[in-house]
This record gives C-alpha cells, structure tokens and sequence, in this order.
C-alpha cells in the first residue's frame, strides 16, 4: 500500500496529543480489569439500519463495529494487517485476491467463518436487495464469480483493478454478517445484526440507545490489538443525546462514561478537566460540503459555482461556528487522507469582487428591486433543501452561506421538506444544494463522489450528488484505482475539481471524544475514526 506520508503523520499527531500514537486514550497504568458497562453518549444521528451493509451513516460504524469484525485491519500507520483474513495475494494484474482465512472463528448464532461465508457477504453487500449506499459502491469491481479454493480459501475476481480493495474491507461499513443470517433472514439484519464480534447485539430501543453483552468465546481480535480474547467490558450501551448540552453534561455529571462528537464550545472545559480525558482525529476523506447540482441551472454554469465559492468567507464561518476548533477545508480532500494534494493548499481565495465579475460574466447582469440578479427574466435562485433535524452548526453555515450568497445577487432559498419528501428529491436531483462528508481512508473517495458512474439512475443509487460529469476526471479516478501509485494522479483530480467546483469545502471534520479518566485504552478504528471498544476497560 502506497502511504502519503502528511496523512499519516498528522493522524498520529493528533491522536498522540490525546494518548497513544496507536490512537488510545488514557493509557495503561494498571492491569486491566475485566466487567462493567460502558455508556457512550452518541451524538442524535442514529443509523437507520445496522446492517453495516446498508448504512451509509457517518456515525453507523460506532453501532456495527462491536458485532461485525471486518477482513483486514487498517493500522494508524496505514498499513494493513490480517484480521478475519490471515492473509492474501493480489494478482499481477491487480484483478485477482487470493484471501486465506482465519480458523476457529464463529458467529454469534453458531454460523462458522469460511470462504462460503466471505462470499455470502460480498455478494450480499452488491445485492440490489440490500439497498447499499455505500458497501456497494466500494466493492463496485467486485465480479460475482468467486471461487471457493477450499474451505478457508477464497479467490475474489475484480472487473478491473482497484488498488484501495484492501484499504476499504477494513471499514466497519464491510463487516461480516452471520452468512446463516444473510441466506435465512436478510430482513431481520437491519433491525438485529448477527456478527462474529467481541460484542454480541441485545436490544435496539430507537431514539434512545442499542445495549450490547460481551462474546464470551470471542478470540480472533485483529493482530494489533493489545490483548486476546474477549473483551473486558461485561455490557456496552450506545446512548444517543442529539443535543450537544445535554451529551456533555451528561459526561461531567457522570451519567455516560464518554461522549461521541464532544461539542466544541466544551473542549477547552474537557482538556482543563483533571477527571476527563480527550481523544480526536481529523476524518479521512471528503470535507463537510455543500455540494452543487451541476446537472441544471443555476449551477451548471461553472462561473456561478466558482462564484458562489469566491463569495463564501469560510475561513470567517468555519471559526466562529466551531470556537477555532474546526480546521477548513483545503480543497476536497481531508488533510488526514492518503492521497491529499498538500501542493494544492491555499489556492481556495475569499474574493467578493471575482464572485461578482463572474456572474457579470455569466450573463447574470441585471438586478431586481430585491438586489437580486436577472437573466432573461428569471431570477438567479438556486433551492436548498435540508432535513427538519439539519445540525445547528450546519444550519449556521447554511444561513451564513445564503447571507453570502445574497450579497453578490444569489437568491438561496433553504427549505424543510417532510423527509420522504427530501429522500424523493434527493433521488431524483429535485434540488441545487445539499449538505454532507463522505469519511473513508482513501482519496479513492473522489471516485465516490465525483465520478459520472456514480451519478444516480434508475438502477443504481450514486454518490455523486453534485451529478458531476467530467471525462477529463473520469479518466484521472478512473486511472488511479489501478495504479500501484496514484498520488499524482490524485494530485491532479484534485486540482481540477478546484477548477470545476462543485462543491464548497467547508472544514475536515474532526471526530473528539471525551471520556471520564476511568475508561482506559478507549481507542479508535483507524481505517474509520470511531470508537472501538475491545481493548477499553473501566478502572473502577
């Protein structure tokens, strides 16, 4: 695996500051102890569905991670290795992935851990069934032609070569699912997921919490990992508090042992708190965006994108909403991911007077009595729909990007359509803006979001919300899944999507966890900044 070298080092950085450069927190100065229950306060985004498969949640891999084990680890320095697969060969021609599978693993219903079960579970993640945002998209090459060498040995077929196969199988969005409950019960699996983790599922009490029991027969934690065996913690509960006061003041009055997503107006009262602790990554992959549906008007004009971003003082925005916690965004690719172009940095300018010569440009000349501009009598509007529950902070920067946008003559006109409402229109482009961040652990993240193939049709959902079709793009990402060294590849897609525009880059979105100092080696996945509970222990 190629590693970028900045990606890695800033990861390290910032998990080191807050404990290990494994990425733990509070480490060991005891022997650890076995029991007790560990509360986490989750933030108010609780998946839809626990099935790894079908979740595409940026906070779903905090649920699944402690049921579903996944193939591969991917380590804090980037390189994978061996988990639920022992090991592997890859092809000369990158097609071909041998996978020779760990022994002695079982699932939590008894369901043995084989080359029968791996395939089940690839070809669950493609089957249209599953209605898979993301796991399908990432396997996309994978060909349902596999071939089961023996019991332990399965030889996995790709359409084309795709060099982060490896990098993405250690993501909790791929665990592994009981293949019994694949074949004999798929509908039950979004509701009550059977893996082969240190943590067997209880109970899922929706908008409150998901409880989770310890796996007493578990022994096939990943290599790194700092002890074998089964977890340490007896009992696990996953609380969700959408309300950033009520998550932190339920850590300081010691009703929950940590929170997910530590708001950051508290971290300063976190870091001077000698009872807590604190523990944070920059997330891999897309920044928190809007992105801009280049598919029709207005912004399938290049110039009134590349206004609107001119226009936005994101440095300004991004401060003031996050208390200088919040570092914006570069460009479209995290500072922490492999592959980010740090060349490129710095070329995203604050320029009012660009945005307006522009839009002069565009033909958007004229004004209405509202400051509004014209073009052959049609106002210069462009429709923002969001969900009633959107975040404060992104709401923040909605209303401050729409007062922004006002100011050189953009009329953004932000709404809260009923939810199936805003899932229709999402399916169908009904809208000009929209608002998200796509955290994986590879840049191969701009063949998700921008490539035309994953602009979405009749039979397939994409993650291309911008609808952006570039073939000058298309050939860069496309080139760069089969190369053994992409990053001037990278490079270069970067550098024409700042040319393109189709999204404005807000900031690289930091995952902070804050903790009471009695929740010892809590650490994250790092192929997916996210807590990760089998080495945690409560010293108590």
């Amino acid at each position: 695996m190629t590693k970028t070298p900045l990606a890695v080092l800033t990861l390290a950085l910032l998990l080191a500051g807050c404990g290990s450069a494994a990425g733990t927190s509070g480490g060991t100065t005891n022997t650890p102890k076995s029991g007790g229950t560990l509360i986490l306060g989750e933030n108010g985004q609780e998946p839809p569905c626990l099935d790894p498969h079908g979740n595409a949640s940026s906070d779903g891999p905090v649920s699944t991670v402690p049921v579903a084990d996944s193939l591969v680890w991917f380590d804090a320095d980037g390189t994978i290795q061996p988990w639920l697969a022992d090991s592997w060969e890859i092809s000369n021609d990158g097609r071909t992935y041998t996978f020779k599978l760990r022994q002695g693993v079982k699932f939590h219903d008894g369901a043995v851990w084989n080359a029968e079960a791996l395939k089940v579970n690839f070809e669950h993640m493609r089957d249209p069934a599953t209605k898979s945002p993301l796991a399908a998209s990432y396997i996309a090459p994978y060909k349902k032609d596999a071939k089961i060498v023996d019991d332990y040995t399965l030889e996995v077929h790709l359409s084309s070569p795709y060099r982060p196969f490896l990098d993405i199988l250690a993501q909790g969005y791929l665990g592994m699912i009981s293949p019994k409950q694949i074949k004999e019960s798929p509908q039950t699996i979004c509701e009550h997921p059977i893996g082969s983790g240190p943590f067997v599922f209880d109970k899922w009490t929706k908008g409150q919490s998901i409880t989770y029991h310890r796996n007493p027969d578990y022994n096939w934690g990943p290599k790194s990992a700092r002890h074998t065996g089964p977890a340490y913690l007896e009992k696990l509960e996953i609380r969700f508090l959408a309300e950033d006061a009520t998550r932190y003041n339920a850590l300081a009055a010691g009703e929950v042992h940590a929170i997910d997503f530590t708001p950051p107006q508290n971290v300063e009262d976190v870091k001077a708190n000698p009872d807590l602790g604190f523990l944070t990554a920059i997330r891999p992959g897309h920044p928190m965006s809007f992105w801009l549906n280049t598919s029709r008007p207005p912004f399938d004009d290049v110039r009134v994108r590349q206004a609107l971003l001119a226009a936005v003082d994101r440095e300004s925005i991004i401060q003031g909403i996050s208390f200088g916690r919040y570092q914006v965004a570069q460009g479209f690719v995290t500072s922490s991911t492999p592959g980010y172009a740090q060349g490129l940095a710095g070329t995203i300018a604050y320029d009012p007077a660009t945005a307006n010569k522009l839009l002069d440009e565009a033909g958007w000349t004229a004004r209405d009595k509202d400051g509004i501009r014209l073009k052959d009598g049609k106002r210069l509007t462009a429709y923002f729909p969001i969900a009633a529950n959107f975040p404060a902070q992104r709401m923040q920067i909605a209303v401050q990007t729409q007062a922004a946008a006002r100011k050189i003559g953009l009329d953004i006109q932000i709404q809260t359509p009923p939810e199936q409402e805003l899932t229709d229109r999402s399916i169908k482009g009904d809208y000009d803006l929209s608002s998200g961040l796509w955290a994986t652990n590879t840049a191969d993240v701009l063949w998700i979001q921008y490539s035309s193939k994953n602009i979405t049709t009749a039979e397939r959902r994409g993650q291309n919300v911008a609808r952006l079709s570039d073939s000058k793009l298309d050939d860069l990402l496309e080139k760069a899944r089969g190369t053994e060294d992409p990053a001037e590849l990278y490079n270069q897609a970067q550098a024409r999507l700042l040319e393109l525009v189709p999204a404005i880059p807000f900031y690289d979105a930091p995952r902070p966890v804050a903790h009471q100092k009695k929740v010892r080696d809590l650490a994250f996945t790092p192929a997916y900044p996210s807590p990760y509970f089998y080495d945690t222990w409560l010293d108590e």
